[in-house]
């Protein structure tokens, strides 16, 4: 996520404590009074009317497959489930036009969203049990019914379980999605415990949000963004295609332990953060293809600033522009230090929901910020996503390909201490395949080429592109056959 890591955060308070800037006051999000109905987030609003004008698509489904090699009980692992169906309302909400406009309706629990697939002694049990993933990763969710997400188990051998879990974006994000394997863990381990109490919901939370909305402060944020914005062109991708068709692919990605440490290195060095960096890296890509010296991409920020927030499955990314002046053929510590201020101000000013963001630019918005504002994205999470840590179990996780694409580009990176992976997104009626591999391996070379010289102009960067390869710290993502020692 674009965002500051906690350390930097830490040092940002308390310099502004040395020059007498004192912290904003806490606010605590209330409950609301009304326990089954509650208003959308800004952020789920743009959702739910992006799928009421284009229905029965997969475009905002997420799909994480995880294997885990341990002897499970279904019966556990069944009532671990259930437990945080129960827990958080989200999972059993939902979304419909009120007299009001679009409002969350919290439901009772129902029946689990749960399949079993027991595929025991079955030929390439692996690619089946990949393949049920694919088609749940690719099924439609109806917003007027309750519980936006599914998940399938399948059994491959007595000690060999895979588990896709399918979320709709509107009730979910990347954090989400580690919260949800942390608490089927912990609820799994110990089925007789209990996990600690939620504060407060989702639904509580969008009802704050809208009721915190100050118009004068929405005013000035709108001028900016105006201001930021002017005279922005949209950026265009060469490709094979006449227009983006939203069908879309992915090329997997994974680096090495080594990149990582290179990363963390560099961004001390360069007093920023590896989000930062990587996004620069991204930017210099997006500017080789697109010949563009002001370009914009679209970064994702967090809303979880409040600590009764962290714990809760939700919605809590808000869309960002971050537009970005690459003239002057900047050395990549440079053009650093360009993003770094750009995403620092863009964050400032992400309190305005993208709709009047789009609004105040004079722009119509599209898919998830359509080609007006930008036409690629930028998501890296750092320690958001892990698999089910069972006692004694191996485990490993990938992201699946839900044959969509929000956008032209997007690329999405999941950083831990031991590696990174994640996967670059892209429309099959711009690109073909064999040129967005292409284009995922210029940017590992470009990664490679700025953690070893990060004095590297832009124009040498450019010319690394013209040449045939990949970085050398990124590898192709080891099938879950592989991780799982089969």
């Amino acid at each position: 996520m674009a965002r500051l890591s906690r350390d930097r955060l830490a040092l940002l308070r308390a310099t502004l404590a040395s020059m007498g800037v004192a912290a904003p006051s806490a606010q605590v999000v209330p409950r609301r009074s009304d326990r089954e109905r509650a208003p959308l987030s800004f952020a789920q609003e743009r959702l739910f009317f992006l799928e009421l004008y284009q229905p029965g698509t997969a475009l905002h489904n997420d799909c994480m497959l995880v294997s885990i090699e341990s002897a499970l009980d279904p019966a556990r692992l069944a009532d671990a489930l259930a437990r945080i169906q129960e827990r958080h309302e989200i999972l059993r909400t939902s979304f419909e036009l009120g007299p009001d406009g679009p409002e969350q309706r919290v439901h009772g629990s129902g029946p689990l969203p749960l399949r079993w697939a027991d595929l025991r002694g079955e030929n390439e049990a692996q690619e089946l049990a990949r393949a049920l993933a694919y088609e749940d990763a690719r099924a439609p969710f109806d917003l007027e019914q309750p519980g936006q997400w599914r998940v399938t188990c399948a059994r491959l051998a007595d000690d060999h379980w895979v588990i896709a879990l399918t979320m709709h974006h509107i009730l979910s994000d990347g954090a989400s999605t580690g919260l949800f394997f942390d608490e089927l863990a912990a609820l799994y381990e110990r089925p007789e415990s209990e996990l600690e109490p939620l504060a407060v919901q989702f639904g509580d939370y969008a009802a704050w949000e809208r009721a915190r909305l100050d118009e004068r402060r929405a005013g000035d944020l709108a001028s900016w963004w105006k201001d930021t914005l002017a005279g922005l062109a949209p950026s265009t991708w060469p490709g094979n295609g006449a227009k983006p068709s939203q069908r879309g692919a992915q090329v997997p990605l994974a680096f090495e332990t080594s990149c990582v440490e290179s990363l963390g290195r560099l961004a001390r060095t360069a007093q920023a953060t590896t989000n930062q960096l990587l996004l620069a890296v991204w930017t210099a890509l997006l500017g080789t293809k697109s010949g563009a010296s002001d370009l914009a991409t679209g970064i994702a920020s967090t809303l979880r600033q409040r600590p009764e927030l962290r714990p809760l499955i939700g919605f809590f990314v808000q869309s960002l522009p971050l537009r970005v002046d690459l003239d002057g053929d900047p050395t990549f510590l440079e053009l650093l230090g360009r993003v770094r201020a750009a995403s620092l101000a863009a964050l400032e000013h992400g309190d305005l929901p993208f709709d009047r963001i789009a609004r105040a630019a004079g722009r119509a918005g599209g898919a998830e910020g359509g080609p007006a504002l930008f036409t690629s994205f930028f998501s890296h999470m750092k320690d958001s996503i892990r698999a089910p840590a069972l006692a004694g179990a191996k485990s490993a996780f990938e992201f699946v390909d839900t044959g969509v694409a929000r956008f032209e580009l997007s690329l999405v990176l999941h950083e831990t201490r031991e590696d990174m992976t994640g996967f670059l997104e892209y429309d099959l009626g711009l690109l073909a395949p064999a040129a967005a591999e292409r284009l995922a391996g210029d940017y590992t070379r470009l990664l490679d080429a700025v953690l070893a010289r990060p004095e590297t102009r832009l124009s040498e960067l450019r010319s690394l592109c013209a040449r045939p390869g990949r970085g050398q710290r990124f590898r192709f993502p080891p099938r879950l056959r592989r991780a799982s020692g089969e």
